[in-house]
Order: C-alpha cells, then structure tokens, then sequence
C-alpha cells in the first residue's frame, strides 16, 4: 500500500544575517513609535500594530530589510516551483508589530495574498519554562474535523522567533502567535506579497 501526501503545505525558514545587522537600530525605531503613535487593531490582541505602509517609507535600513526580503521570495519561489517559472513583479505590503508581555495573536489568515510572512527584528526575551510562549503558530487546513482516537495527527507547527530570522508560507494558511510572556518588547515586521507574472523564466 502507498501513502501519499498530495496536499504539503510549504513553510520557509531562514535567518537573514543581513537583517539581524539592520535589526538594532530598526526595532528601536518601531519602539519609539509605539509609545508616539495609537496604532491599528487587526489581529493583534494587545500590542502595537502600525499603519501597513512601511514600503512607502524613505528609510533606508528599512528600504534594505525589504531588498533582502524579495530576494528572501524569489528563493522561496524557486524552491516551490522546482523547475523553471515565470519572472515576477512583486506588490509588497508591510507593518511593525511590537508585543508586550501577554500581548498576542489572534488566528487569522491572509487569503488575499500569494505569500504571507513575518521578519522577526527583536525576538524579545521570556521564561524558559514555558517554551510555547510567543511562537508562531502554523494551523493546518481541515483541522475542525473528528480525529480517530489514539492515533497521532498534528494540527498545528510552530516557529520559535529568532532575531534576523523571516518565516515565509502561503497566504491562506491560518495562523496565530501565542502570548509572549517576555519583558523585553517583541519587535517584527510583518508582511503579505503577491506575484505578478512579468515575463518568461530568464
């Protein structure tokens, strides 16, 4: 008897060390902001959302992170394609994130979206003895359905933020971030990309 597995979710991983250099500087600059501005309410459930234009900001660390961040997808794209694809445009929109302690995230998608993700600026700090707290949670599809007792079927992945490091996966996947229980604010850049097809592979 085969198994298959027709329907993978794709999930990307990968520490940016040249957003980790940029980091410092650009999470201070969100803080600040934080504590100036009200913010936005989306599916933050406490914390600071900000107005989702950072694309159209002329700050030029910031015009860095978004430099690494396409090249970031056009990696992810060629891993998901695994053979030659179109050359893309890419529209990219794009907000800060700051968390306090018990500030969290509530489950959401973004279906609007060919790609979502989030860069994490300042991962924040917290207790060890909870290792779930302030993760990223990925939520498999159809995960409301009746499970068969005693056997195992995981409904949920998750991603311990990392300063530098940016998450990347389809825009309809589900998702939510657990409550952060450190001290230090948790600073991110979240953002959604869709791909316009401009041309024949090069």
């Amino acid at each position: 008897m085969d198994q298959l597995s027709p329907f993978q979710t794709p999930v990307f991983v990968e520490h940016l060390a040249a957003v980790e250099e940029l980091a410092p500087g650009l999470a201070a600059m969100f803080v600040e902001e934080s504590r100036k501005t009200p913010g936005i309410v989306r599916s933050n459930a406490g914390g600071w959302h900000s107005v989702p234009d950072l694309t159209h900001r002329r700050v030029a660390p910031l015009q860095q992170v978004f430099r690494c961040l396409v090249d970031h997808t056009e990696r992810v794209l060629d891993a998901m394609a695994e053979g030659p694809r179109p050359r893309y445009r890419y529209g990219i929109q794009a907000w800060a994130m700051v968390y306090g302690t018990h500030d969290y995230g509530e489950v959401h998608d973004h279906a609007e979206a060919h790609l979502s993700g989030v860069c994490y600026l300042d991962a924040g700090d917290g207790p060890a003895d909870d290792p779930r707290q302030g993760r990223l949670a990925l939520l498999r599809p159809g995960t409301t359905g009746a499970t068969i007792p005693g056997i195992s079927t995981p409904s949920t992945f998750t991603v311990r933020p990392r300063t530098g490091m940016v998450v990347m996966f389809p825009g309809y996947v589900q998702h939510h971030v657990y409550p952060y229980r450190g001290t230090r604010p948790r600073v991110a850049v979240a953002f959604n990309v869709r791909c316009e097809p401009v041309g024949p592979p090069a």
